[in-house]
């Protein structure tokens, strides 16, 4: 005889635990979740999940088209504007949560398995086979051991990342930056250290006479810059891949850095580069002794 599903309570299961992959995924990153967006991208995930068990797809396609729905149901819940450069690792880290989450579910509950419990979750999921009981349980344990390891996971990676939110003239950008412990930048009168970002990134935080004088990358270009505003430019002798030169960098009225649970200011001065982006979306590069 085959196995039994209930459409709803299928829907249902697969809401819950999507909507808790999202829930958890925000945790470990510390981030806001908008309960909106969540419960509709939840819904996209147990629509699709009932949607799977009509098409009965071969297990690559399949497979495509979970990882195609990942990014997409991630696409619709996590980025604000301006944090589009962090879907690839809301995407990753949900994936992973997702993962390990099934997996505790299922090692526990063939763990208690040998008291004769029932079948497997994936076995079972929306089947008269699972009480729902159980299965709840089972989801709450795993949870959290998933937060617990991924708060384990971000502690140790969290002073690799930062947001640095620069403030200049009245006006404030935020970046998302990369601690860089390569970053020894100085500037030579004050000593202070340098976070090294992306002009364009800077782009209306600074006035058109600084933004060309970055532009151009020489030291002459300070002759353009106005008189009102040169007191609080500098130039920082710098080593790149062509050789020594000079990096245009400017004074800001405040940095600040946000980390972990960290909110800290930092007296630094940002050097203007054509650093445009990393691979993985970071905007500038701060040096490890800012990082307390």
């Amino acid at each position: 005889m085959g196995r039994v599903v209930y459409a709803d309570l299928f829907f249902l299961i697969n809401f819950s635990m999507d909507f808790l992959c999202f829930f958890l995924t925000a945790k470990i990153l510390n981030r806001r979740l908008s309960l909106i967006r969540a419960l509709f991208g939840s819904a996209v995930g147990g629509v699709y999940a009932n949607l799977v068990l009509l098409w009965a797809l071969p297990r690559v396609p399949e497979l495509i088209l979970d990882l195609m729905l990942c990014f997409l149901m991630c696409a619709l819940v996590y980025p604000r504007r301006r944090e589009w450069h962090e879907l690839p690792l809301y995407t990753v880290v949900y994936a992973a949560v997702s993962m390990t989450l099934g997996g505790f579910m299922t090692a526990l509950f063939y763990l208690f398995n040998q008291s004769g419990l029932g079948t497997p979750p994936e076995e079972s999921a929306g089947s008269d086979s699972l009480s729902v009981w159980v299965l709840a349980i089972l989801a709450a344990v795993s949870a959290v051991l998933t937060l617990l390891g991924g708060k384990f996971f971000t502690r140790r990676t969290s002073r690799r990342f930062a947001d640095v939110t620069v403030t200049y003239n009245g006006k404030s950008v935020r970046l998302s930056a990369l601690c860089d412990s390569g970053n020894l930048l100085r500037e030579p009168i004050s000593g202070k250290p340098c976070i090294v970002a992306d002009a364009e990134a800077l782009r209306s935080l600074l006035p058109p006479d600084v933004r060309r004088a970055a532009a151009s990358g020489r030291a002459e270009a300070l002759e353009t810059i106005g008189i009102e505003r040169i007191g609080r430019i500098r130039l920082v002798p710098a080593r790149t891949a062509t050789g020594e030169g000079m990096l245009i960098a400017f004074r800001p009225d405040a940095v600040t850095l946000e980390y972990g649970k960290k909110v800290h200011t930092a007296d630094a001065m940002i050097v203007l580069s054509k650093l445009e982006t990393t691979a993985d979306g970071r905007q500038a590069l701060i040096p490890a002794e800012l990082m307390i």
